[in-house]
């Protein structure tokens, strides 16, 4: 059969499909026009057409999370486009996400030799935005005359090999270079598999001696479990071995919820103090995917003294407490075999924490909440149950930085549901745009977003986009007027931020094309602002009404009164030094 000539845009397309991506997220410049027009040739992936590149880098970043094949791509301009989604794509490689930025770029000519291009440094040079992508990507290219399709998938299987970020640039001059119809990507070159089953033994006897050693061993479940455990499979391994197990915030969704050994959320000095106590007496730490950063132990907690007590257990690898390290062995399969083998149970942790948390309810029968009618005032707890009782199998609650994480820690996940955080890049305002790709990914589900004002006024402009391609997702903002946790952190003007009328900016949004017919038909944004009880319970009923609305809710919390868990997270940055503490007058 005759192959048919493409050109490098109906290439790339025909890759995505076959990697199972369907939606590619996009902001036209001058420079990848000719590409774009090339991508939507191919009737099987949908361009989703973003405000701008920071939050268009932030959808793929959500897409990449969540959709079925884990891939996004996003197609940018040089340099005044691919410098301003620099930002999602760093937050990206720190989650290890493949995201594939695809970059319009001047003619080829022009490359090394005229400097008075627009959208330049007015340099010969042009290859600024490739070697700065380097820093955060784990391959790149800048395509020329002598590339063949077989150096594009060379950086397309770095991208799935690595699970990271990757860059492609193309001239526009070159973006209408003849390719060959493409052939099946080539099966991804794994490293040799010859020494993983001496390194399974070796992994399992390790294993095996710390746990029957151990007097009182916990299971921790990180972020990076959900790269290489099903839950399933951890929840399997959580019964098999009878211990109790925590998650960190991370981490929250990869254990379910429901199991009876699931003693919630382990996140130093702001944990329960069941949870707090169980950990620190524990001889043994089994940890699944936990990737320690200073947020998550606040410098309360040094997991670099902790390594006599931690057998790590990562993606290809196990450290154990005596520091020996087995590299190159399918974690997975080291796992089965602890369940098929039969590790001995031991349920001593369970029983401890068992016993604190019956301890800390009678200690605190005393102290009962004030009493809450309809018209009282909307607090961060009440916001948390309405989640709680609205959420469901199949959705997903995205949570910006700050207060949010706090609200989304002890909303209660039904099995299937998922929690998204970017609890080591921090990058505020990633969530909006985030939870759109999620939701564009996982249209079985609704996303629920948890935001501060100040996080929504960052990125608020993909409100746009997501009512331009019907995205039903829950917006919750949480108005505290201001950076709040900031505040608790370091005082001053600088935490202060203009007050909006986010309701009705929501509802401002929407309108009808210039030809008079909406783009949507009946879809539209319900919006509300929220002060009391009362009007919580009506904006979410609204809400679970109308499944295929956007619904953007406004919830008013009084800034003075932050939960009890804020305030404890906010002065334990104070006194560590995560953040330096504002210098005292001389």
């Amino acid at each position: 059969m005759m192959l048919l000539k493409h050109q490098v845009g109906d290439f790339l397309a025909h890759r995505f499909e076959e990697l199972a991506v369907k939606d590619y997220f996009v902001v036209p410049g001058d420079y990848n026009l000719d590409l774009v027009d090339q991508l939507l040739r191919n009737p099987n992936l949908r361009m989703i057409n973003c405000c701008n590149e920071l939050n268009a880098g932030y959808a793929a970043d959500g897409y990449a999370r969540v959709s079925k094949s884990n891939i996004a791509v996003v197609v940018v301009t040089y340099m005044v486009g691919s410098l301003s989604v620099l930002n999602a794509i760093a937050g990206a490689y720190s989650e290890k996400l493949k995201v594939i930025v695809v970059c319009g770029g001047p003619m080829s000519r022009h490359c090394s030799s005229d400097p008075a291009v627009h959208h330049s440094l007015g340099i010969p040079d042009k290859d600024q935005s490739r070697k700065i992508f380097e820093q955060v990507t784990c391959a790149s290219i800048r395509l020329d005359q002598q590339n063949t399709p077989d150096d594009i998938d060379h950086v397309l299987q770095e991208c799935l090999a690595k699970s990271l970020p990757v860059y492609m640039e193309f001239p526009v001059d070159l973006v209408n270079k003849v390719f060959f119809d493409p052939t099946a990507m080539k099966p991804l070159v794994r490293p040799s598999t010859s020494g993983q089953l001496g390194n399974t033994d070796e992994a399992l006897r390790y294993v095996w001696q710390a746990w029957v050693s151990a007097r009182m061993p916990v299971l921790l479940v990180g972020g990076r479990a959900r790269h290489f455990l099903s839950v399933k499979v951890i929840e399997r391994f959580m019964s098999a071995i009878g211990c109790v197990a925590f998650y960190l915030l991370d981490g929250k969704s990869q254990l379910s919820e429901a199991h009876p050994q699931c003693g919630g959320l382990f996140w130093s000095v702001v944990s329960d103090p069941g949870v707090e106590v169980t950990v620190r007496e524990s001889d043994l730490w089994i940890t699944v995917g936990c990737r320690w950063n200073d947020l998550h132990t606040l410098r309360s907690l040094d997991v670099s003294k902790e390594r006599s007590r931690i057998l790590a257990i990562e993606e290809s690898s196990i450290r154990t407490p005596d520091g020996h390290t087995i590299n190159n062995i399918p974690t997975k399969a080291v796992i089965q075999a602890l369940i098929e083998r039969g590790l001995p149970p031991n349920g001593t942790s369970l029983k401890a924490f068992l016993q604190y948390q019956d301890q800390d309810l009678h200690s605190n029968q005393k102290y009962s909440p004030p009493g809450q009618n309809a018209e009282s005032n909307v607090t961060l707890d009440n916001i948390v149950d309405r989640i709680s009782s609205v959420i469901s199998r199949n959705d997903t609650i995205v949570a910006d930085a700050g207060e949010s994480w706090f609200a989304a820690s002890r909303v209660r996940l039904p099995p299937g549901a998922d929690l998204q955080t970017q609890l080591l890049y921090s990058s505020t305002g990633w969530s909006l745009p985030a939870s759109m790709g999620c939701q564009l990914a996982r249209p079985d589900g609704r996303t629920i977003v948890i935001l501060g004002d100040g996080s929504f006024q960052m990125t608020c402009q993909e409100l746009s986009t997501m009512l331009r391609y019907e995205v039903n997702a829950i917006v919750v903002i949480i108005n505290n007027h201001g950076y709040q946790i900031e505040e608790m952190i370091h005082k001053g003007p600088y935490n202060q931020i203009g007050s909006w009328n986010y309701a009705g900016l929501a509802a401002a949004i929407w309108h009808e094309t210039g030809t008079g017919k909406s783009l949507l038909g009946k879809h539209s944004v319900f919006s509300a602002k929220i002060q009391t009880i009362k009007q919580l319970d009506a904006a979410f009923l609204h809400a679970s009404l109308y499944p295929r609305v956007l619904a953007v809710l406004e919830c008013c919390i009084d800034p003075a009164k932050p939960s009890s868990t804020v305030q404890i997270f906010g002065s334990k940055l104070v006194h560590s030094d995560i953040i330096p503490c504002p210098a005292t007058p001389q």
